[in-house]
């Protein structure tokens, strides 16, 4: 089976067609893949690794819109058709993607009705997560939204052991760096989690689901993600983390 999810999905005859145009590309941490009210030249077809699509301010902050990793495509302006993009592609967590010119997705898209409805499918659970996204930043707490982003971050990459910095999260988060540390000084001695240098790792998986916001449920209904294997130290019952 494919790496990619969304390309797995397709047609055998479709992705073996698509398949002789996709370049294998390496996505590295900080790299970035689109900048915003740029013309997108690439969609990316990640198997490995996670992007944010950020939101930016003249003021600097970011906040995550959305994430993307093995279950989707980097370039869903391409899909839909517009020529910018609106907002900026980083690579979160290292990984791999298949990468294809913006010009030959159009083509494809229009070749091939199989892509082109897959490519629909996941612009519309994207957009979704947006809106999700806009809630959950506007009325959760931030200990609750740090559990769903690492819960989420770690069902797209397959690992407990995420390499991510305080930095990171307060990139996709929206919030100021010592407010991620606070709230991952809060979770590391609820032993939900421990942090390391340039990583964190998810010691207790159940901990943090009973402390996320509702959102991660719709996450995890949206894009079917399935978690990694849980930790057998996890209890059969805790209570949320205050």
């Amino acid at each position: 089976m494919h790496a990619n999810l969304l390309l797995a999905r397709l047609p055998t005859a479709a992705r073996d067609r698509l398949d002789r145009r996709l370049e294998p590309v390496d996505l590295l941490r900080g790299q970035v893949l689109q900048r915003a009210e740029e013309p997108t030249r690439f969609a990316y077809f990640p198997t490995s690794g996670l992007v944010s699509l950020l939101a930016l301010t003249a003021e600097g902050p970011t906040l995550e819109l959305a994430s993307v990793g093995h279950d989707g495509v980097v370039g869903v302006p391409v899909i839909l058709q517009t020529s910018r993009t609106p907002y900026q592609a980083v690579v979160q967590i290292s990984g791999a993607a298949r990468r294809l010119r913006a010009d030959l997705l159009t083509a494809e898209l229009g070749d091939s009705p199989a892509l082109r409805d897959a490519c629909l499918r996941y612009a519309s659970q994207s957009l979704r997560e947006v809106g999700q996204s806009t809630v959950c930043h506007h009325f959760h707490p931030l200990s609750e939204r740090l559990c769903r982003w690492l819960l989420s971050a770690s069902d797209r990459v397959h690992s407990d052991t995420l390499a991510l910095t305080h930095e990171n999260l307060a990139q996709v988060l929206g919030v100021p760096r010592t407010a991620v540390s606070m709230a991952a000084g809060d979770l590391q001695r609820a032993e939900a989690i421990r942090c390391r240098r340039g990583s964190i790792v998810i010691v207790n998986r159940r901990r943090l689901e009973v402390s996320a916001c509702s959102c991660y449920a719709a996450d995890r209904e949206d894009f079917r993600l399935t978690p990694p294997p849980g930790d057998t130290r996890v209890l059969p019952s805790v209570r949320p983390i205050p």
